[in-house]
């Protein structure tokens, strides 16, 4: 017999923080309460530009679970909230798959001291899923139904149902956390989950770099062959990503992809660029919004026809990045041939370990330390350097050693 979904979460729901009274009473109910404090943010991804928060879920014992919406107390489009994480001092916050909540968090000014990660928990406990829902009813015998996790969080006022769904994100997080740490320290891993939470801490709560040429991420892409038709793209590709900033929608609905590329795949070397005719043979230029902005369109495609070819973007991206082991034969033959001697006893060691191999060894971290292995007298400095965590490094160290005959 399958178990009932829960449709309420186990105290009643209080109003929706959303003004400093109610913000101030939410701060100090969080702070006399006690033990970690489990935390989730909901988004709206698919339907605004902006990956901020728009709902904060918070639970402590002896303070309950209290929803907070960010949106009142922003100052420049950025929610003021540092109070909200200050008053909790240093005590440990549970987060499932933090990496995608921290961001938001730091943009709130909300900086835990300590993290707990469920879904990276489970990870290293090699649990056949890490989602929420498949631990909370395994553990727990909890059965959540995940309804509303692509709707439209910006929506205001948030009907009850999905209040209640938020809610329950957070109603047995405390109590997951601790079947998730006594597995952990059962097996000798809870120090690994330790660092692997204060490395993700670290990591997530730094501003982010801009990606370069993120124009590049279009769908269909590599299908271009010429200069000319990347400039076309890339052209295209910057007004609409202007478009969908200025009006916080998600850019895919101002003008699809593969429009885009569709049309300046029509571009030639040497024949004129395409205007409104062109435009009215894409079906997605047809679209009502698509059709909005079709001087926007014209002026893209008019600021590629004022270029010279050297102003047009490369056939292939610049990279001062390291280059994929598949390419390493060529032109860097020794790297390549520890390489691969070390993917298999990397691969051997996570199934020794019951763990993915990714796990156990950052394909980047490892590519990079193989790739300078010729450089290096010490293996275990080169992976510290390289970002690898001291349980990770006690366990390639030495394989990195005998892979290479060092030992």
């Amino acid at each position: 017999m399958s178990i009932p979904f829960i449709q309420h979460s186990r105290e009643p729901l209080r109003d929706v923080v959303a003004t400093p009274d109610a913000l101030a009473t939410c701060i100090s109910a969080l702070a006399a309460g006690e033990g970690p404090i489990a935390f989730d943010a909901e988004r709206a991804h698919g339907h605004r530009y902006w990956p901020k928060a728009y709902l904060f879920q918070i639970r402590r014992h002896g303070a309950g679970t209290w929803l907070v919406d960010p949106v009142p107390f922003e100052v420049d489009g950025v929610a003021r909230l540092e109070a909200l994480g200050d008053s909790c001092g240093n005590a440990l916050w549970l987060v499932h798959a933090a990496s995608q909540d921290l961001p938001c968090m730091r943009d709130a000014g909300i900086r835990p001291g300590r993290l707990f990660d469920t879904e990276l928990a489970a990870r290293l406990l090699n649990e056949p899923s890490a989602g929420l829902a498949a631990l909370l009813e395994s553990k727990l015998g909890v059965r959540l139904e995940k309804a509303h996790s692509a709707d439209n969080w910006a929506t205001r006022p948030l009907p009850e149902s999905w209040l209640e769904y938020a809610a329950l994100d957070v109603d047995y997080l405390l109590e997951l956390h601790e079947i998730l740490r006594d597995e952990l320290a059962a097996i000798g891993r809870l120090e690994w989950a330790e660092e692997e939470f204060a490395f993700t801490l670290a990591q997530f709560l730094q501003p982010t770099t801009p990606r370069k040429d993120p124009w590049r991420r279009l769908n269909g892409l590599p299908s271009l062959k010429t200069p000319r038709q990347l400039a076309v793209a890339r052209a295209l590709w910057e007004e609409r990503d202007a478009i969908a900033r200025d009006r916080d929608r998600p850019p895919g609905r101002i003008l699809p992809d593969p429009a885009i590329v569709e049309l300046a795949a029509r571009v030639t070397n040497d024949g004129p660029l395409p205007g409104q005719a062109d435009m009215a043979r894409v079906r997605g230029f047809q679209h009502r919004t698509s059709q909005r902005y079709r001087p926007n369109w014209l002026q893209a495609l008019a600021s590629v026809e004022s270029m010279t070819p050297r102003q047009y973007p490369p056939k292939r991206a610049p990279s001062n990045g390291l280059p994929h082991p598949r390419n390493w034969d060529r032109h860097h033959p020794e790297a390549a041939e520890l390489w691969w001697k070390v993917k298999p006893a990397v691969d051997d060691l996570g199934c020794d370990l019951a763990m993915q191999p990714s796990l156990v060894a950052p394909p980047s971290v490892i590519q990079q330390v193989v790739f300078d292995h010729a450089e290096e007298d010490d293996f275990a400095a080169a992976l510290r350097r390289h970002g690898a965590r001291e349980w990770q490094i006690d366990f390639l160290s030495p394989l990195l050693d005998e892979v290479a005959g060092r030992s």
